[in-house]
């Protein structure tokens, strides 16, 4: 009885020491690759309180905009990760054709039309915190994460163009614009699916839900016969779909043996 109960308590200490093993050896870093596109969103510029002839209103981020990240993990074992990662898309926006009403009177041979055009790129680098529900093969995930991020934009609604010449209105002067790049904090919501393909890989289905406020721009307007500078402040967020690989180094250790 004596040796039965021995051999039954070291056959108990051989499996909380290896489930310790198998638990720490579950933790490790990964790495992950990711594509993916915008597909709606906004960008709030408001111009300078008494600006005249200055692009107002919002412009559209429609499915225009393209980007890739890459970034760095660790997953802790208990379904939490923690990672960094980096980013850049970039694309045409839907400018507003909403003006600061005015008159410009431009030089001879010139129409003032309106027209469209609209430019952004967003360069990303945020701490990102995530939960994986379950454990199975197919793991949902729901995360949140706070970084820098910076914005620079080209939009104009308005054109000064030779209508001899010109196949468009963009192929004129810029009556009104707002340019230049900003830097600001950024936060972001994050959820998706990953499906553990082996070991090592998971593919990874995200979506992310990004925003950031409290921007400054440059920009121009117009009035009489005049081009002015104006200054604006800006908001921006957007709604993307991302497609990427996860690479998890090292592999979960085996089950222990069953005992004799």
């Amino acid at each position: 009885m004596k040796k039965t109960l021995m051999c039954a308590t070291a056959a108990a200490a051989m499996l909380v020491a290896n489930g310790a093993v198998a638990n720490a050896e579950d933790e490790h870093w990964y790495v992950r690759a990711d594509v993916g596109v915008s597909v709606a969103g906004i960008f709030d510029h408001d111009p300078e309180e008494g600006a005249l002839g200055a692009v107002a209103g919002e412009s559209n981020v429609g499915d225009n905009l393209f980007g890739g990240w890459l970034g760095v993990g660790y997953d802790f074992g208990n379904n939490f990760r923690l990672e960094l990662s980096g980013g850049v898309r970039s694309g045409d926006l839907d400018p507003t054709l909403e003006t600061t009403t005015d008159i410009f009177d431009p030089p001879g041979g010139l129409t003032v039309l309106p027209g469209e055009l609209g430019e952004a790129q967003v360069w990303d680098i945020m701490a990102n915190l995530l939960y994986d529900i379950g454990n199975g093969p197919v793991q949902p995930y729901v995360g949140g994460g706070v970084g820098i991020a910076n914005l620079e934009t080209l939009i104009s609604n308005t054109f000064a163009v030779d209508t001899t010449t010109a196949s468009g209105p963009t192929d004129g002067a810029l009556l009104n614009s707002i340019t230049g790049d900003d830097t600001g904090f950024a936060y972001q919501v994050l959820a998706g699916l990953g499906w553990h393909v082996t070991e090592n890989f998971t593919f990874d289905i995200g979506y992310r839900w990004f925003n950031l406020d409290d921007l400054d721009f440059g920009g121009t307007g117009f009035t009489g016969s005049a081009i002015t500078d104006v200054d604006f402040t800006g908001d921006y967020q957007d709604h993307t779909i991302t497609f990427g690989v996860r690479y998890n180094f090292g592999s979960p250790t085996p089950p222990p043996p069953p005992p004799p």
